[in-house]
């Protein structure tokens, strides 16, 4: 057997063990099989290959390239006249060997815990819909988490969207509360995943411009603006006697609708003294109450589209026992916005059924529909007849009939 110390710091053993090195980190560290040498690599390259084959007849100086049987390679490793360290040992004395096959399980293990966990901690509620959505989303054809998708990112969400909805607290509050870390949602994929996930679930598409992501923060009660974030009253008379409440008193008894931001809201409680608040999505409805039913109004708030931070802040200070009438307008986003509510604050459908629909329904004058189809549990047919017309009907259609509702304080 040819002696180590004629190859010893050769570049023809350095060759071989560079070939082996790749060969085993990409099976399990397991010394087995072949490597394919490229005897161009060095001039003498041909010659060790024979002297660790055993075989000086199937090789000559102008060979290509051959085939080195690893167990081979280890036994003439551990040979004493070699040294007498095997393959793994002698690589393992030049640099650590990365056992990639492991990693990658490894990885792969630690990316399906996560999707478990995401799955487990959301997938609880009746409101699994937008949730087998998103994840759907997350994953790649064959049901392992998507390469794009973050373990850690994925974490800090699951954590997040677990506390959602909140009564509008600020996007550093729900950061530290959920993740113990204050800038957790200030860049990275863990925001983008949150936002992915509220889109699926309010049925609206993915904003990409600043105004839209605050709006999208605000469906889920979080304030990323404690000034911008607002929502419109018209009569909403509270029983405290503070600065603002004085001013939505007194607005209450002039018939002015009147713009509470969550920063007001963050200065004292504000308590609904009514017995009955309705809930409705276009300012022209309360901007027609204001000017036909003036002080005359029911407490009556708007949330000029998807609910705000500042609405569910208003609304988490209602009084005990306070019925809650909402609506929205006769699309899929606008009855997806009412089941939240009807789960959220145990509101009451004002005037969303079928024949409310029917009954406004001119397809001459409506809008397709558009967003993901749902259903309407607390009238089933609302949303069989939706799917029949394939129109939507703004809540403008409805205001004669809203506004007396109103001014009697009783709601269909």
């Amino acid at each position: 057997m040819s002696g180590n110390s004629e190859w010893r710091g050769s570049v023809e053993l350095g060759a071989l063990l560079d070939a082996a090195r790749k060969k085993l980190e990409s099976n399990w560290l397991r010394v087995g099989g072949n490597i394919t040498v490229d005897l161009s690599d060095a001039p003498e390259l041909w010659r060790l290959c024979s002297a660790i084959s055993r075989s000086n007849s199937s090789l000559h100086s102008r060979a290509r390239s051959t085939r080195l049987d690893l167990e081979r390679f280890d036994a003439w490793l551990s040979h004493p006249l070699n040294g007498g360290l095997g393959l793994i040992d002698t690589l393992m004395s030049q640099a650590p060997l990365q056992d990639k096959k492991r990693i990658a399980a490894d990885k792969a293990q630690v990316r399906a815990d996560a999707l478990d966990r995401a799955r487990d901690v959301l997938g609880g509620g009746t409101d699994r819909e937008w949730i087998e959505h998103w994840i759907a989303s997350l994953l790649n054809q064959d049901g392992t988490l998507g390469g794009r998708v973050a373990v850690d990112a994925l974490e800090v969400a699951t954590k997040v969207l677990a506390m959602l909805p909140v009564d509008g607290m600020s996007l550093t509050e729900l950061a530290e509360l959920a993740c113990g870390d204050t800038k957790a949602l200030s860049a990275g994929g863990a925001p983008k995943l949150v936002l992915d996930a509220l889109s699926l679930r309010e049925n609206v598409p993915r904003p990409v411009d600043p105004v839209g992501i605050r709006a999208l923060w605000e469906t889920a009660g979080v304030s990323v603006d404690a000034v911008s974030s607002r929502v419109l009253v018209l009569g909403y008379r509270v029983d405290e006697t503070h600065t603002v409440a004085g001013w939505l008193n007194e607005a209450a008894d002039e018939g002015i609708p009147f713009p509470v931001t969550v920063d007001m809201l963050m200065r004292g409680t504000l308590t609904n003294s009514s017995a009955t608040v309705f809930v409705c999505e276009n300012v022209a409805v309360l901007a027609a109450a204001a000017r036909t039913l003036g002080s005359n109004c029911a407490s009556l708030i708007c949330t000029d589209g998807q609910p705000s931070a500042a609405v569910h802040r208003l609304l988490a200070s209602r009084a005990p026992g306070t019925t809650i009438r909402w609506r929205a307008d006769f699309d899929w986003a606008g009855v997806h916005m009412v089941k939240r509510a009807l789960s959220r604050y145990d509101a009451v459908p004002w005037r969303m059924d079928v024949d409310s629909y029917r009954h406004a329904l001119d397809a001459r004058n409506s809008e397709p529909l558009k967003g993901h189809p749902t259903d309407s549990p607390w009238d089933p047919e609302l949303a069989g007849a939706l799917r029949d017309s394939g129109r939507a009907v703004m809540e403008d259609r409805l205001v004669p009939d809203l506004l007396t509702d109103l001014r009697l304080g009783s709601g269909d």
